[in-house]
């Protein structure tokens, strides 16, 4: 994703988002077994990106995952839905005509899905 080309100030949020946001629709794209080679490109709907965003979440950071997104200036679904729209606008993804920012709005709250929705896997820790 070349977001270099775009000058920093036009971006609203840290660049780190964007990039994070492409990695999260790749997951979601895995995990709704979407082909991103087929006539519709892998084409992922908002509420299953934001299933990519809250695993990739969760699998990266961890319980920290609200302190880094709010780092970036993510406080929302809605913030996620924001970007994907920039990148949109910036020809860095694509929309179908059924794509609305409104499936974004208050999807989940980021203190469910990356607190008490948060699990550890001890599995690995306690095998003999």
């Amino acid at each position: 994703m070349p977001l270099t080309k775009s000058p920093r100030s036009k971006l609203q949020f840290h660049p780190q988002a964007y990039l994070f946001i492409n990695d999260a629709l790749s997951v979601a794209q895995d995990l709704y077994d979407r082909d991103k080679l087929s006539e519709t490109g892998g084409h992922i709907l908002p509420r299953e990106l934001l299933d990519g965003f809250r695993q990739l979440g969760q699998r990266r950071y961890g319980m920290l995952a609200p302190v880094v997104f709010r780092n970036w200036g993510i406080l929302s679904t809605s913030d996620v839905g924001r970007i994907v729209f920039e990148l949109i606008d910036l020809g860095e993804m694509k929309k179908t005509d059924s794509d609305q920012f409104s499936d974004f709005v208050d999807v989940y709250s980021f203190d469910d899905a990356f607190n008490a929705d948060y699990s550890i896997d001890v599995s690995k820790a306690f095998k003999s």
